[in-house]
């Protein structure tokens, strides 16, 4: 019996590329995609292999590391989330025209919906419009052959591949056989058939379905629900390789929408494999309008689009009840809103407080991590990129000191952003005198994305120490007139700091501006049980008079509000009785 364990998604892309090989591993941390470097840096302990990883500062920066050691001989991998892909731009359009002498597998884990990103692009078009294969799991355990099939043909073949995997493929969880390394055996075909085993008679079928990654598994699921599936074939395209066969980019493919009636295309996110079959009246998918044009493909989805389009061909269903009567049958359901929020006793909180507190109107370019959530809180108005608020926050200045206004501009970046993205806007803010405040949210780690150390740590990737940049040496060598280090949750004193900066800015006492203020406090996750909490009790109930004034402002997921009772009640489960919301409670 073959040794099996149980990981998500992402850990069998790392074991696939352990087992194949795999020589340097060069990653920068962003969701779906963090965990397959640790997984790599895991399996290779777990085989005293010699395999070098690191956290590159950025994308870009792991891309370029990779080339490098694929050009030498080497195997080597670099992951990324599909925005990091955007960072990597400049040296992946070159990808083609590189002759590598060794492996280069770029891993890129997209996020459908999206759940964790700024846009929900697809992988696989760019993948195509640079004719770079690519290899789409459908399933953790097939993302670990993939993984170890991928490596193994960029070696033989000299040309770099792409694995993209999707968050639903990189965090769900199952049983992955494990091989010594060098001996998984994969036989990968670029697209198959489901039950039974490619013995269909295609030929009268009134619909047939292709479809990809893990929009297939879903969609056998719902056919097994709805009775369907010895009914409708589906086509699975596993990959994508370079070049053409015979002419046609997956002949496989066309071979089966040429065969059935109707041809419905369920992927993720663009009409990719639909742009391979070219135009054809009987496709139906999202150029038709049969399929969302945006958005993941969940299981609700795509029963209730397979179920529209069965009746639409005028085809009977057993068993679909359409999400409307769904809804229907639930209505009255009393389900309170939860947006996203920072944990209880986040410092970033603190610092967004001191930040509405010392200018309620002023403009606040904010950035891509945890404190992203500050919108909900007013004091992010804006987000379009990593180390994008520290440029908006340049031109919205230039804008109003066009026409002789000054407005308080407080822009936001967390620590690990500064190093990823920030470094070039701050030198070219500072260079052209720029009169905003810039707070750098400094709570020692890459929180958003896992907790991964960051250059001002002092450690790597394979937890070894070496010497940590600190971010306050950074900004003092650009020169700026104005540095203050300050602890967030000291909430007076970072609002004076914040005042202090502007009354600094608008003096014109300044040689070098922008203001920059680092908020230094260690995440409330990597600090618990670091120190004693600064309260054993916080009294914000015998105080309070029903304001909601920490509710509304404050919005720390510890407070809650008794409407009955008029108070608010503190959850001692969540509660980490960091005590700032008493100096937002108005009676404390």
């Amino acid at each position: 019996m073959k040794q099996q364990e149980v990981m998500i998604g992402n850990f069998a892309i790392a074991r696939g590329l352990i087992e194949a090989g795999i020589d340097l591993a060069a990653a920068y941390p962003g969701t779906p995609s963090s965990e397959i470097l640790p997984g790599i840096i895991e399996f290779n302990k777990r085989e005293k292999g010699k395999v070098y990883a690191e956290w590159s500062v950025n994308e870009r920066c792991a891309i370029e590391v990779a080339i490098g050691a694929a050009l030498t001989g080497k195997k080597a991998a670099c992951m990324m989330k599909q925005v990091g892909l955007n960072v990597a731009f400049p040296p992946f359009t070159s990808l083609d025209e590189i002759k590598i002498r060794g492996g280069l597998v770029l891993v890129v884990c997209d996020d459908p919906g999206p759940q964790s990103s700024q846009t929900e692009q697809d992988t696989r078009l760019i993948s195509i419009l640079m004719d770079i294969p690519f290899f789409d799991p459908s399933s953790p355990n097939e993302a670990a052959d993939m993984a170890y099939y991928a490596m193994n043909y960029s070696f033989e073949h000299k040309i770099p591949v792409i694995i993209r995997s999707t968050h639903r493929v990189s965090h769900s969880r199952e049983a992955v056989p494990i091989f010594p390394p060098g001996t998984r055996v994969v036989h990968l075909k670029e697209g198959v058939l489901n039950i039974p085993n490619d013995n269909w008679n295609l030929k009268g079928q009134r619909l047939g379905i292709v479809s990809s990654g893990m929009t297939y598994s879903t969609t056998l699921d719902v056919l097994k629900e709805m009775d369907l599936a010895s009914t409708i074939p589906v086509y699975k395209v596993s990959a994508v390789m370079k070049g053409k066969t015979e002419g046609v980019k997956h002949k496989g493919m066309v071979d089966f929408a040429d065969k059935v009636e109707n041809v419905l295309f369920l992927e993720e996110t663009d009409a990719v494999l639909e742009l391979l079959l070219g135009k054809n009246k009987k496709v139906l998918g999202r150029k038709s309008g049969h399929v969302p044009s945006a958005g993941e493909l969940t299981y609700n989805v795509i029963r209730d689009v397979i179920g529209n389009v069965l009746q639409s061909l005028n085809i009977e269903v057993k068993k679909f009840i359409p999400d409307l009567e769904i809804e229907n049958a639930i209505k009255g359901i009393d389900i309170p809103q939860r947006p996203p929020k920072l944990c209880a006793g986040c410092p970033h909180r603190a610092t967004f407080y001191a930040m509405k507190k010392a200018y309620p109107d002023a403009i606040f370019p904010g950035d891509i991590g945890c404190y992203t959530l500050g919108t909900s809180l007013g004091a992010v108005d804006t987000c379009i990129d990593m180390g994008g608020g520290i440029n908006l926050a340049s031109g919205f200045y230039d804008a109003y000191n066009q026409d002789g206004v000054s407005i308080p501009i407080i822009a936001t970046i967390g620590d690990s952003t500064f190093f990823h993205a920030g470094i070039t806007p701050l030198y070219d803010a500072v260079k052209k005198n720029k009169r905003f405040i810039l707070i750098i949210m400094d709570n020692e780690t890459t929180a958003m994305t896992g907790m991964q150390p960051t250059p001002q740590t002092g450690i790597t990737a394979q937890g070894e120490s070496n010497k940590p940049i600190l971010i306050e040496e950074l900004v003092k060598s650009f020169g700026v007139d104005f540095l203050k280090i300050v602890d967030p949750y000291n909430v007076p004193l970072m609002t004076e700091t914040i005042k202090e900066a502007y009354n600094f800015l608008s003096s014109g006492r300044h040689k070098r501006a922008p203001a920059v203020i680092i908020a230094r406090r260690e995440c409330i996750l990597s600090a618990k049980g670091k120190e004693k909490p600064k309260f054993e009790e916080i009294p914000l109930e015998k105080e309070c008079i029903g304001c909601r004034t920490c509710i509304d402002y404050f919005g720390c997921p510890a407070i809650l509000f008794d409407d009955e009772e008029n108070k608010v009640i503190i959850d001692d489960g969540l509660c980490s009785k960091c005590g700032v919301c008493l100096y937002v409670c108005p009676m404390i």
